[in-house]
């Protein structure tokens, strides 16, 4: 009987001491600080043709708004000379698993984000305009 209460007594112990390995996870940073940044532009296609940047200069920041929204605004300096700021708004994220990070406007699918290349499209006086950039 007393080797039960052995037996019994070590495998509580054993069970209690098991490290809970769900809890152990560290949890993922919000979808919002995971794509917060600048970006500068290294590619632009135009209905799918890649056009050349001439010197120009073009950067899209987002900056975390709540958990899964960010606010965007894109730069433009051309020759020199700085264009005004274009807000494009509240954009709000969603996990696209190993996809990466999927960027919406309303409903609206206008981007996406993963290992900090950004790519961003959208339709612009009836041409598709889609812009490659990377993390500053």
């Amino acid at each position: 009987m007393k080797k039960i209460f052995l037996i019994l007594f070590l495998s509580t112990l054993f069970f209690a001491c098991e490290k809970d390995k769900d809890n152990d996870k560290d949890p993922a940073p919000e979808l919002a600080a995971q794509v917060a940044g600048t970006y500068k532009v290294s590619e632009l296609r135009v209905d799918g043709t890649n056009e050349p940047l001439n010197g120009a200069i073009i950067t899209v920041h987002l900056d975390k708004f709540s958990a899964e929204v960010v606010t965007a605004k894109m730069k433009i300096k051309a020759d020199g000379v700085s264009e005004p700021d274009e807000d494009l708004g509240t954009l709000t994220l969603k996990n696209a698993g190993s996809i990466g990070i999927d960027i919406y406007e309303g409903t609206d699918k206008v981007g996406s984000v993963k290992s900090n290349k950004l790519n961003f499209f959208v339709v612009f006086e009836g041409q598709e305009l889609e812009m490659i950039a990377d993390k500053q």
